[in-house]
């Protein structure tokens, strides 16, 4: 006889049902089905009227005490993920990444996973699996909404490899904009119409991190904030590519160089990107005996003739420049020869822009590409773990990203 198979360590926020007074199951013979279980607390519940019937499903699916062997609805014993993972030696993340056919791990230890599973007899009960842990298999990805109309070709590259990501792990994805992030957040965690979220746009202080906090819902940074409180972060090193771009023109004989930025509003919001870039740049400048001169677009239009122009002419002895603005770096090469400036004969120029952004717009100049699929994919793969595994130590990671040369800087030794 199944002697013991109680509900006691099931919870809900909203009931207050004593649920260690529930019943052993009585009756049956061991092994019985999870059908003949479910039925028999489905009668126990109209004998009772204790809790919906829902509750009870959804408990008995993957049930957490059991002293007698106990088999699932095709007669196969019930083995946990936990338990093929101890099989395999690998963590339970492996073991779900092995399950939803996800090709970030190798083939040596999928093999070694599915070896474990058929041995242990485990087999994938979708519907039971949802059940059990209430997964929406989607994930939120929070963005700012855009007062000030700044145009950003990047987001919608990080929007589109972000979607990419999430539906190779079999995850749909749903956008989520409002004035007030904190709580959109709170909103979305509460109702639990995603298993987890990506948050975009992120300010050195971003109230999110705290909403995130509060609600526990799974969360990565994609934007590294100056405190993430224990929030996962991916991002690219903006730090190092300022230094790098720096770099190329110190070393190619550069003294003095102008710094086209975001509009002065992006500065103003602190958001996360801009501003480590910028600091970045400023420290390599003065660190190198460079000088730097920058300047901010004025107002929300494109205007990356006007910008280039008016640098260029409050700042005659600049040999180079150092673009970190979409509206400029695609507008560049159009203003420059309405100008009459030669590049690199007249001015050395280098930026730092999406690889997917400069190969399809042909940007002719020497930049830092910013791999925003590969930026994407570790974002949602890491959301993807922290979904599996909450308790997972939180992690930062900053991905470098290489300096392409296409021959638009000067070298002035020996000029």
């Amino acid at each position: 006889m199944l002697s013991e198979l109680r509900l006691s360590t099931f919870k809900s926020g909203k009931s207050t049902a004593n649920w260690s007074a529930f019943p052993p199951v009585q009756g049956l013979e061991a092994g019985a089905g999870n059908k003949a279980i479910v039925g028999w607390y489905r009668n126990w519940y109209k004998w009772n009227g204790v809790v919906p019937r829902m509750y009870l499903v959804a408990i008995i699916i993957e049930p957490l005490q059991c002293s007698g062997p106990m088999k699932g609805v095709e007669g196969e014993l019930m083995v946990t993920m936990r338990d093929v993972a101890r099989e395999a030696g690998v963590s339970k993340a492996t073991v779900s990444y092995v399950v939803s056919g996800s090709p970030l791990i190798s083939e040596k230890t999928a093999a070694k996973v599915r070896t474990a599973m058929e041995k242990l007899g485990y087999s994938v009960n979708h519907t039971a699996r949802a059940l059990s842990t209430a997964r929406t298999n989607a994930i939120g990805v929070v963005t700012s909404f855009n007062e000030d109309g700044c145009f950003d070709l990047s987001a919608g590259t990080y929007l589109y490899g972000i979607s990419a990501a999430a539906r190779r792990h079999g995850y749909d994805t749903m956008l989520l904009t409002g004035a007030d992030g904190v709580e959109t957040i709170r909103s979305v965690a509460l109702s639990r119409r995603v298993d987890g979220i990506v948050i975009l746009d992120v300010y050195n202080d971003d109230p999110r991190i705290e909403a995130v906090r509060e609600s526990g819902i799974p969360a990565v940074l994609l934007g590294s904030p100056a405190d993430p409180q224990g929030v996962d972060v991916v991002d690219s090193n903006f730090e190092q590519a300022a230094v790098s771009l720096v770099g190329r023109l110190r070393d190619g004989g550069h003294r003095s160089i102008l710094f086209i930025g975001w509009p002065e509003s992006v500065y103003r919001r602190n958001l996360n990107y801009a501003v480590r870039f910028r600091a970045s740049l400023l420290e390599a400048c003065e660190a190198m005996d460079v000088r730097v001169d920058a300047v901010y677009a004025r107002d929300v239009t494109l205007g990356a003739s006007e910008v280039i122009q008016r640098a260029l002419g409050d700042h005659p002895d600049a040999t180079a420049m150092i673009i970190h603005n979409d509206a400029a770096v695609v507008g560049a090469p159009q203003a420059f020869e309405r100008m009459g400036v030669r590049v690199p004969e007249d001015l050395s120029v280098a930026t730092i822009v999406p690889v997917q952004l400069g190969e399809g717009m042909q940007i002719p100049f020497d930049s830092v590409g910013i791999d925003v699929e590969a930026v994407s994919f570790h974002t949602v793969d890491r959301l993807v773990e922290r979904i599996a595994e909450p308790g997972l130590p939180a992690v930062v990671e900053l991905l470098e990203q290489p300096l392409n040369v296409k021959g638009s800087v000067r070298m002035l030794h020996g000029d």
